[in-house]
């Protein structure tokens, strides 16, 4: 089974995060912030329905919303691009302008101002990119850590069970880091952080994952690097499925030195 490096970029500004590796399901979402409604740059025939009033093709109500989201999950198709909203009402008194930029943010991957309509009260844009990474606006930055805890965990057990023979083995679990974990990792989420799996080295029970930096140079997903360059490691230790994460602190002191 080939390994995957996991990228996360944040873009504090306009709050999205670039990300290769961090898959979305429904299980991430709290109850709350699942989307009610979407409207869709594009989805299957058998999904969705045209409105009249501004030609969106949009999934209205949450059980739409999920079984579109758990067939593609379930059959691994590519996502449509998407923006969440509250009321068909609302959505209706969008003007031709909120509509050009609704359309330039599907099409340009890009927002020309906000991605956060006040008419669609959206919490999310999600968007996929042409080079096989995925682009999504968050309005709260904490839900991003619930998926990548989740994702990251995933990535892990793959790992530990590459070599195992599903008939011969059980394959071994592995509980999502803590988020707290995930907040001592965020602050380097704004530099461009590489989760180098492929680098990842075993010693007795304990797997030790180098991160990186690399900004926005996507060549270097791929390419493997002297660890001693490493920013600092997840260790995740087989027996008790305990995390932790060591020698950032030298990144960090350097990141709060360059914004004072």
């Amino acid at each position: 089974m080939s390994r995957i490096n996991l990228y996360v970029h944040y873009d504090a500004v306009t709050n999205y995060f670039m990300t290769r590796g961090i898959t979305l399901k429904t299980i991430d979402f709290n109850r709350q912030y699942l989307p009610q409604n979407i409207i869709l740059a594009d989805a299957p025939e058998e999904f969705g329905r045209f409105d009249v009033q501004t030609d969106f093709k949009i999934l209205r109500n949450q059980t739409e919303v999920l079984d579109y989201f758990e067939l593609c999950q379930k059959e691994g198709r590519r996502m449509s691009n998407w923006i969440d909203f509250d009321s068909i009402e609302m959505m209706h008194q969008l003007t031709p302008v909120e509509i050009s930029e609704l359309l330039y943010l599907f099409h340009a991957n890009k927002a020309l101002r906000s991605p956060f309509f006040y008419k669609l009260q959206n919490n999310y844009v999600y968007l996929t990119m042409s080079n096989g990474l995925n682009k999504t606006y968050y309005r709260h930055m904490s839900h991003f850590y619930g998926r990548f805890a989740r994702s990251l965990s995933e990535h892990v057990a793959n790992m530990i069970n590459e070599n195992i023979h599903w008939l011969t083995r059980r394959k071994k679990i592995v509980q999502p880091i803590p988020i707290n974990l995930v907040e001592e990792l965020s602050p380097l989420f704004m530099s461009g952080l590489k989760i180098d799996f492929r680098q990842a080295i075993k010693e007795i029970d304990a797997w030790s994952i180098p991160l990186y930096i690399i900004e926005d140079e996507l060549t270097y997903l791929t390419r493997n690097f002297d660890r001693k360059d490493a920013v600092g490691q997840i260790i995740y230790q087989e027996s008790g499925s305990q995390w932790r994460i060591e020698n950032l602190n030298q990144e960090l002191e350097d990141k709060t030195e360059e914004t004072q």
